[in-house]
């Protein structure tokens, strides 16, 4: 008995639903408009005559250099005292004296170690300024190849006296 109903039900709707389309009047067409058609010819822009300048010159990238340099020579001079310290500690407590002069020693390491970087962090900046201005910036990115070098023998040295000491 329910069948007839809903037969009946959804041939009520009908009308009511192709209502819904009314006409196509109303609505914009989807037809390509005069204005969206492509017309005229294109041409390429002329080259900038001008070489774009580097960011830094050649004196100010050798100065970032000589400051990692004279900062990892710090380094270098600390680290015989600090693997001194770090041997001395590698069987003494936790609460000794000996291992917190290591630590201590590992820390003024970990500081001399920023010094160096400090260098890489301004190349750093440098050849990002380089890249987003179009600039040259082989010279940047080859200071910064012998810093890395630096601040890797340093991180090297200083996981090394880390893991004696067990930290």
């Amino acid at each position: 008995m329910t069948r007839p109903l809903v037969f009946s039900a959804t041939l009520a709707l009908i009308p009511l639903v192709s209502a819904c389309a009314g006409s196509s009047d109303r609505y914009p067409s989807l037809a390509i408009r005069d204005a969206e058609r492509v017309e005229g010819v294109l041409t390429s822009v002329a080259p900038d005559p001008e070489p774009v300048a580097p960011v830094a010159s050649p004196a100010d990238i050798a100065a970032l250099i000589e400051e990692a340099q004279a900062a990892h020579a710090r380094f270098l001079a600390a680290l015989p005292g600090a693997r001194n310290l770090v041997a001395a500690a590698s069987g003494a407590g936790i609460d000794s004296n000996t291992r917190q002069r290591a630590l201590l020693a590992l820390a003024d390491l970990t500081s001399l170690r920023s010094d160096t970087t400090r260098s890489l962090a301004s190349l750093d900046r440098l050849e990002a300024e380089a890249r987003t201005g179009f600039a040259p910036a082989a010279a940047i990115a080859s200071a910064q190849t012998e810093i890395v070098e630096m601040v890797e023998a340093e991180d090297s040295a200083l996981d090394s006296l880390a893991a004696r000491l067990g930290v």
